[in-house]
């Protein structure tokens, strides 16, 4: 059984139940003590449950809420995205400036960046912001524009915003792209995007794109980077052999994170 869907599981049993034995959780999933132990703590990072001697339990309502709709873990690739996002946090030092782009792996980066000390963060979705909202170590700004239907990010920025971004500098900028093909390079659905980010690869020290294995070998509608483009890879071993490849006789910075 998967680890998504054996959190799945101890959610749902949990729920029913409030508190949940760590032998009755592995009859359930079928994993062992040692597994469980691991799913439990896993649990309680992301604020879904508490720890408790010998089990789990529904977390305190006086307790953080844990993550918003666009950050939930609910799939094998969310997990993914999960791990991805926790290696980038673990980048981010207190008094950086960083730019968070659009998509689930990128909010839920944002969500783990609340004990960082004297941080600016820059971005264009909505969620990152929410997620940082009553975060007091943090200075956040959301890029002003137009927001389209079914969105959770500005999409197309406003022509002032723009110039004003151009004197700006950041450490770190993180972003996810649609896709990612040896031919076509990095590509997106929304061209919108294509200005944004290529200006953005100017602006810092270190651009980081972060793919989970479900972006490869894919092809959306723009191209925004060229497959040899000078950035920083954090991806997982799903990623194909040939792109770790590539990567290397590129002299591209790839971290391969493990990944069942």
């Amino acid at each position: 059984m998967k680890a998504w869907e054996r959190e799945r599981r101890l959610l749902e049993r949990l729920q029913e139940q409030g508190s949940l034995a760590l032998t009755e959780a592995c009859a359930l999933t079928g994993a062992s003590v040692a597994t469980t132990r691991r799913d439990f703590e896993l649990l309680q990072e992301k604020g879904l449950a508490q720890r408790t001697h010998g089990g789990l339990q529904l977390p305190k309502k006086e307790e953080p809420k844990g993550y918003l709709q666009g950050t939930a873990i609910l799939n094998h690739t969310d997990e993914e995205k999960y791990r991805i996002a926790q290696e980038a946090a673990a980048s981010v030092k207190a008094g950086e400036s960083v730019f968070l782009g659009a998509g689930k792996t990128c909010n839920m980066l944002a969500s783990m960046l609340q004990n960082v000390e004297r941080l600016t963060v820059v971005t264009t979705s909505i969620t990152a912001v929410l997620e940082l909202a009553e975060c007091p170590n943090a200075s956040v700004t959301l890029l002003g524009g137009d927001v389209h239907a079914g969105k959770n990010y500005i999409e197309t920025l406003d022509p002032d915003i723009s110039h004003v971004l151009r004197s700006f500098y950041f450490d770190k900028v993180f972003i996810t792209v649609d896709g990612i093909d040896l031919e076509r390079g990095y590509t997106v659905n929304n061209k919108n995007q294509i200005g944004l980010y290529t200006q953005l690869a100017r602006m810092t020290r270190r651009f980081y794109i972060l793919a989970d294995s479900a972006k490869y070998d894919r092809r959306a509608f723009a191209s925004v980077f060229p497959p040899e483009k000078t950035c920083r890879m954090i991806t997982t071993s799903g990623a194909p052999q040939k792109y770790l490849d590539f990567y290397a006789r590129q002299g591209i910075p790839c971290t391969v994170l493990p990944f069942e």
